[in-house]
């Protein structure tokens, strides 16, 4: 059984929290950052391509101008959250219209590739079961070589809703939720996350102290 979330954790969950230090997310950024090999063979950085599907932040807004990327704030994690299972005749199909609404809504462009995908902690809200549908219309805003970063809840209790998460640096990402109501939660693993989203693997992932894994996904 998984470990609950301790009370002493209940302070760290506040606007007033100590920055999240963010392994893995600094990693993607040193891919494109140059700092190594790219300026030792004297090649021009990339510009990364990044598709954030959290509400816009001036912190991360000032993060992504640092770095030059052509950014999409998608704003959509809260209604992919809200959506449910139609009680329909054709559910699939109807869930299939539904998703592709709210991302077409959200990407005003649908021949971009993707380098980067920011989840964040949407994949601990989102129905298990429609999360197949959502990684299948992600898809075709991916190439083989797009990274997801996002953060996976580990205990069997959690905050009611989802977080904000504000980008301070490659090292450090703010988290800060909305509410401190606990309920019962079920936590996805690495094996879940292959099932429900079989065109990507779960590649690395890093524990940390607040309780979140940060993890990693590579399109195969």
């Amino acid at each position: 059984m998984l470990p609950k979330i301790q009370p002493a954790l209940s302070e760290y969950y506040t606007d007033n929290a100590e920055p999240l230090s963010s392994l893995l997310f600094e990693s993607i950024w040193d891919k494109f950052s140059g700092s190594d090999i790219q300026l030792k063979n004297n090649v021009r950085p990339i510009t990364p391509k990044i598709l954030d599907l959290g509400s816009a932040q001036p912190e991360s807004f000032n993060f992504y101008s640092q770095h030059d990327c052509y950014i999409t704030i998608a704003d959509c994690i809260q209604e992919l959250i809200a959506l449910t299972w139609p009680k329909t005749d054709k559910p699939n199909s109807d869930l299939s219209d539904k998703i592709q609404e709210i991302i077409n809504t959200a990407l005003p462009r649908a021949d971009i590739k993707y380098d980067v995908i920011l989840l964040w902690d949407s994949l601990n809200y989102i129905q298990p079961k429609i999360l197949p549908f959502i990684h299948n219309y992600l898809l075709k805003f991916t190439s083989t070589k797009t990274i997801v970063h996002g953060f996976l809840l580990t205990s069997e209790s959690c905050p009611k809703q989802n977080g904000i998460f504000k980008i301070l640096s490659a090292k450090q990402i703010h988290h800060s939720l909305v509410t401190t109501e606990i309920v019962q939660h079920s936590p996805l693993t690495p094996i879940t996350i292959n099932k429900v989203m079989p065109n990507f693997k779960y590649s690395r992932a890093v524990l940390m102290r607040s309780g979140l894994q940060e993890f990693m996904l590579t399109r195969l």
